[in-house]
Parts: C-alpha cells; sequence; structure tokens
C-alpha cells in the first residue's frame, strides 16, 4: 500500500500544477500558489493516508484543497472590514435615476404634495408606515390596505409608478 512518502516527484509536481489550477480558477484566489502549497504540506505531514492506487493520491490532495480554501475563504472575511479612507463621505441611495441631492429634493417634493393633496388619515398611516420599527407588530389587514391605497394614490398624484 502507497503513503504520502511513496508517491513518486513527478506525481508531488502535477499535483500542485492541479491545485493552482483549483484554486485560481475555480475559486478566483489572488494566492492560489500559496494555497496549493499550504494543501501539499497538509498531505506530506500526515503519514497515515494510504492509497490503493497512486491515482487516488490526487484525489486525496483536492480533498485537503477543499478544507484549505474554506480556511482561505475564513482568513479572507476576517480581514474584510478594513477602514474607510478619510474622504469618503455617507452612501447617497439612488432612486429610480435619482443620485445625490437629487433624491432629498424629491422626497421633499412628495412631502409638500402629500401634505397638500391627501387627507390627513391617510398622510398619516404613510407617516407611521416610514416610521415603523423591527419590533412593531403587524398592522390589521384593513390598515395594510388603506396604506396600499394611500400609497397609490400619493404615487398618481406624484407621477411616480
Amino acid at each position: 500500500m502507497l503513503n504520502c512518502r511513496s508517491i513518486p516527484a513527478e506525481l508531488w509536481v502535477y499535483a500542485r500544477k492541479c491545485l493552482i489550477f483549483y484554486f485560481y480558477r475555480r475559486h478566483g484566489m489572488a494566492n492560489a500558489e500559496d494555497l496549493a502549497q499550504d494543501t501539499l504540506v497538509a498531505v506530506w505531514g500526515r503519514e497515515d493516508y494510504g492509497f490503493e492506487k497512486e491515482e487516488d493520491f490526487l484525489k486525496v490532495c483536492y480533498g485537503f484543497a477543499r478544507k484549505i480554501r474554506l480556511e482561505g475563504y475564513r482568513d479572507g472575511l476576517k480581514h474584510a472590514g478594513t477602514e474607510l479612507p478619510p474622504g469618503a463621505g455617507a452612501r447617497v441611495q439612488s432612486v429610480k435615476g435619482l443620485e445625490g441631492s437629487e433624491v432629498n429634493v424629491f422626497l421633499e417634493e412628495v412631502r409638500r404634495r402629500a401634505e397638500a393633496e391627501l387627507l390627513a388619515d391617510e398622510l398619516d398611516l404613510i407617516e407611521a408606515a416610514v416610521n415603523r420599527d423591527s419590533q412593531d407588530s403587524p398592522a390589521e389587514g384593513k390598515h395594510r390596505v388603506k396604506l396600499h391605497r394611500a400609497r397609490k394614490k400619493l404615487a398618481k398624484l406624484t407621477g411616480w409608478h
């Protein structure tokens, strides 16, 4: 029975090339060579693995590579939260083609139009929906229907469909 120490050097070189391809092409890892080397070191460190045929060696290498890949993803996620540059401003939401300060102008215009043309209870329903918290209990069915109708009426008034 073969083990890691009895595998020929040519098969180790071939396994290294296959693992680099595995990490680089399939998962887009920038450090594919390092991960391939880590995989081969992990396989080399295990003397207790026995192989029936030399072809099984590559399968075992891929099994180790899967574990190393997951570990590499976890390491990459640990440092994913980097500081923003000092000049970076707050993220501004875009609304159907509007960007930046256009969004604030549009929302202010919608608010003025709603105050002028909607009924007081419709306006209260919309404002209550905007100010809802995640811990609030769900609204009753008739309130949801009234809110839907009020939003639909506001959309028709502003031309926003």
